[in-house]
């Protein structure tokens, strides 16, 4: 028997064992391919097989001005700039080409630039006129969140953004710990003290200078908020990683076609979807006595998914808490 590593050879592989081709299955193509795909959502949904556990990397990004043509005049780095319609102001971080310019933030949050109005630098007095289509692109400084993937099915958390000048000194207090209580431990001493030192300073770290970000995920949106001053705890370029949970492509792992799981969960599915279709048959009686039992067929197959069901939520399924942003 070949083993499945297609959703075309996982569809044959259900059909046969419901009998196919000795007995006909009276499913359309449309509906068996409609099953494979519910049978792969709850896989990927409810199953630690159908995930995988990675950190993905996002380099930050700012806003940028596409003009019409190319400016009059030369935009200089650090000049305020002003929409002349809008009233929106911003900072001009950096001119890449004489029709292009980018900006972090926004003076006012709530007064954005628009389409087609004219900008003017506040120092140089060079003018541009805001392209109407795409002429303004936001970056993740001013939207305040990063885009991710869309096979990302759960963020647990950013990874600490921490400060450019690293506070492993000599006058770290975890430092002078090391440094003059350490030789102590061993045949010495005890780790218990050593121990309940470094719980406790890592308490009074994350009270009193946690670098863990509050963040909001959205798979439907394939966004996630981290709530942070923007402006001042991130720079343009700097990257940001996410450790996430993601859904195996079985595209690309094929081998998930051949998940014991799987098979017996779409084969089931497949089952029911099959005695559905009968049951507008049911008690209908055919040449030679033969009648339709659409019912049992589908009330077999809805115990069969209840069982997997259940299987997978108490056995296969991540526990909630490793999901908690």
């Amino acid at each position: 028997m070949a083993k499945p590593n297609s959703k075309t050879t996982l569809i044959d592989f259900c059909l046969r064992s419901l009998g196919a081709p000795v007995i006909e299955i009276n499913v359309d193509e449309d509906q068996i391919d409609d099953r494979i795909d519910e049978a792969l959502q709850f896989y990927q949904n409810y199953h630690m097989d159908g995930i995988e556990k990675v950190f993905l990397k996002h380099q930050i990004t700012n806003s940028e001005l596409v003009f019409q043509a190319v400016t009059t005049g030369t935009f200089i780095e650090g000049e305020i700039m002003t929409g002349g319609t809008s009233g929106a102001i911003a900072t001009v971080k950096k001119v890449p080409t004489t029709s292009t310019l980018r900006y972090n933030t926004l003076g006012n949050p709530n007064v954005p630039f628009q389409a087609s109005e004219t900008v003017t630098g506040g120092t140089s007095g060079a003018t541009g006129v805001i392209s109407s289509s795409n002429g303004i692109v936001k970056g993740n400084i001013e939207n305040r969140f990063i885009p991710i993937p869309d096979l990302v099915q759960n963020v647990v958390r950013v990874i600490p953004i921490r400060d450019s000048v690293s506070t492993s000194d000599m006058f770290d207090i975890r430092y002078q710990i090391h440094m003059n209580d350490l030789y102590s431990l061993g045949f010495m001493g005890s780790l218990a003290e050593y121990v309940m030192s470094m719980q406790y300073l890592d308490m009074l770290d994350n009270i009193i200078d946690s670098d863990e970000k509050t963040i909001n995920f959205d798979m439907h949106k394939n966004q996630l908020d981290i709530f942070m001053n923007w402006s001042q705890e991130v720079q343009v370029d700097d990257y940001i990683v996410v450790e996430c949970f993601r859904i195996l492509d079985p595209d690309t792992y094929t081998d998930v076609y051949n998940d014991y799981f799987l098979k017996k969960y779409a084969t089931s599915l497949i089952k029911r979807q099959w005695g559905t279709n009968l049951l507008k048959f049911e008690g209908m009686q055919m040449p030679g006595g033969v009648t339709f039992n659409g019912r049992q067929l589908f009330d077999d197959a809805n115990e069969e998914i209840t069982r997997l069901e259940e299987e997978a939520r108490l056995n296969w399924e991540q526990p909630v808490d490793f999901y908690v942003g």
